[in-house]
Order: structure tokens, then sequence, then C-alpha cells
């Protein structure tokens, strides 16, 4: 593991909300996370992709997302996908499959595209069908707005993930997001 030396000089130039997430995922003991990047978490790629003891694994489709988080349960480790909330529409099928008849327990991060405040037009439908989507696939979610909470809000979710083998969600804004802002 990194030594506090290598760990400033690799989070020195982000944005506090990505240091303390990537903070959180080495407290959560995470070793991988799958990600089809998007702009509103993009600090925190950076963050991931320079520490040398989490993996960071970029898909072209979010429909992959979800069997390599199950790949890595079955071997014992530790992982979380991310993408923006509008991914969620595109792993649906794998999702449910990997939990209404394996039960696999998932830990997916999503920004939330579309929260008030939101600058582009094309963001707003992504909220107005998450909340809606996550319901109908029977996920719990958390939103997930300050900093503050970051720690405890990943190890919370990975403690109700593995205790009910159902997937979880953490939705990141305000504080949590490129900017700050939604």
């Amino acid at each position: 593991m990194e030594n506090e030396h290598e760990q400033s000089r690799a989070t020195g130039d982000l944005p506090t909300y990505a240091v303390a997430f990537v903070d959180a995922l080495r407290a959560a003991n995470v070793r991988l996370v799958g990600t089809l990047p998007e702009s509103l978490l993009k600090s925190v790629y950076v963050g991931i992709d320079r520490a040398e003891d989490i993996r960071l694994v970029r898909v072209s489709n979010e429909a992959d997302l979800p069997g390599m988080l199950a790949g890595a349960y079955l071997g014992g480790m530790r992982a979380l996908m991310i993408t923006e909330n509008s991914g969620l529409r595109q792993a649906c099928e794998p999702i449910a499959r990997l939990s209404f008849a394996h039960h696999v327990p998932l830990v997916m991060v999503v920004s939330y595209r579309g929260d008030f405040g939101e600058p582009n037009w094309w963001g707003h439908n992504h909220a107005q069908v998450m909340g809606p989507l996550l319901d109908a696939l029977r996920i719990p979610y958390r939103i997930v707005d300050r900093i503050d909470d970051l720690a405890s809000s990943v190890e919370k979710a990975f403690l109700h993930a593995d205790a009910s083998q159902w997937p979880v969600c953490l939705v990141m804004t305000g504080e949590c997001i490129e900017g700050g802002v939604a």
C-alpha cells in the first residue's frame, strides 16, 4: 500500500470531494472499480487511476459492469461500479439477472445527472427515471451530497449489500460531484 507521502502526491491536485471519495474506497477495502466515465465524477476517476491499491477498469457499455462486480464478489474482492445515473437504464438486465436470480450483492455509485440546478436540457430525463427505475428493481438507494458522509455511506452500502445479498446504490450530488453543485 502507498505511504502517506505517495498518497498526498497522487491526490494533491484533486478537488476535495475526489480525495475524500478515494479515501472512502480505501477505508472500505475496495480493490476494483468498474466504470464508464462521465463528467460529474471526472476527478474521482483520476484519483482512482493514480491509486496503486485500487484497480480502475473502464468499459464501453454500462451493461458490462454488473458482471464484472459479480466476478469480483465471487472471487472475494470488494468492488463497485461508477456511472452516470443514465447508465442504470443500460445495465438493467444484468442487474436484474444477478439480483433476482442469484442474489449477488452489487454496490453501485451513480452521479445525479438532472438534479436541481442541472444546466443541460438533456440531463433532466436522467433524474426523472432514476428513482422509479431503482424502485422497480427494488434497489435501496441513498443520496450523498456531503463530503463528510462519503466514507460512512460507502461502508454502509457494502454492509447492506452483503447482509441483504442485494444491490444498493449511492447517488452522488451536491459537494460530492465535480464543481460541488448539481
